[in-house]
């Protein structure tokens, strides 16, 4: 059986191969007198590629109602995003756009607990990396000289390729500490991700370079079983504590700038 990665590869090269065929249309279809993606009223204008990079804002959703023996506070994790794009117009204002980006997501909790009846505050963080690959939809909403407004809408395929999973807390009975931890991969944890993507974003020129704003969210659809495990010392051991995974959502702002080609 063929391994995750060596799917993932053949993919991303059949998206390529893609591109460039439709580039290629696209480029001999294109409007000599417009270098502006979108403009052509006939046939496709000309291709464009182009590179983004920046912030990454992620957490996790639950979509099971948590227990009154535990409550949660979520926090954000803060990471980065970038990769390169190819832009396929079809019409003056839709188009096809593809990706391929490196996207830290994740998030961090604070679990309050009781553990043996002792009232105990856990501080859980889940990183995790992916290479994304989104393919969008995107309408131009106004277009005036190199400038233009547009929306994305589509979907995502992501490949986990970096985890981490931390805890810690401390058991106070009010006369003694008893530390808890723990610190592992997360290759339990599904590789893959799949994601609903919209946002906005504009276009302009500056300093005779064309270049582009964006802000878009990334909602996970399928939920991924999280690690809830910790150690406990004794003597000269660890005791592992088990419990039930956790389904949680990746969920994910991008605020982005980019320069277009």
């Amino acid at each position: 059986m063929a391994s995750p990665v060596r799917i993932l590869c053949a993919f991303v090269g059949s998206v390529v191969a893609l591109l460039m065929c439709l580039g290629t249309a696209g480029a001999a279809r294109a409007d000599p007198g417009d270098d502006r993606p979108g403009n052509s009223e006939t046939g496709w204008a000309s291709v464009s590629f182009g590179f983004k990079g920046g912030l990454s804002l992620s957490q996790h959703s639950g979509i099971e109602e948590r227990g009154s023996e535990y409550s949660v506070s979520s926090n954000w994790r803060t990471g980065f995003a970038a990769g390169v794009f190819v832009y396929l117009p079809i019409t003056s204002r839709f188009g096809i756009q593809q990706e391929v980006f490196y996207t830290q997501k994740g998030s961090s909790q604070d679990i309050s607990v009781d553990i043996l009846e002792i009232p105990t505050v856990l501080h859980v963080t889940y990183d995790m990396d992916y290479i994304e690959i989104p393919v969008f939809f995107r309408f131009d909403w106004y277009q005036r000289d190199d400038a233009a407004v547009y929306s994305l809408a589509g979907t995502a395929l992501s490949f986990k390729v970096r985890d981490r999973y931390t805890l810690d807390g401390v058991i106070d009975d009010g006369t003694q500490q008893v530390p808890v931890s723990a610190d592992s991969d997360m290759s339990e944890v599904e590789m893959f991700d799949y994601s609903f993507v919209y946002g906005m974003g504009a276009e302009f020129s500056l300093f005779g370079q064309q270049m582009l704003f964006e802000y878009r969210f990334a909602m996970g659809w399928n939920s991924l079983q999280m690690p809830t495990y910790a150690y406990v010392p004794f003597e000269d051991e660890q005791i592992l504590i088990e419990n039930e995974p956790v389904p949680l959502k990746n969920q994910n702002h991008l605020v982005l700038l980019g320069i277009i080609f």
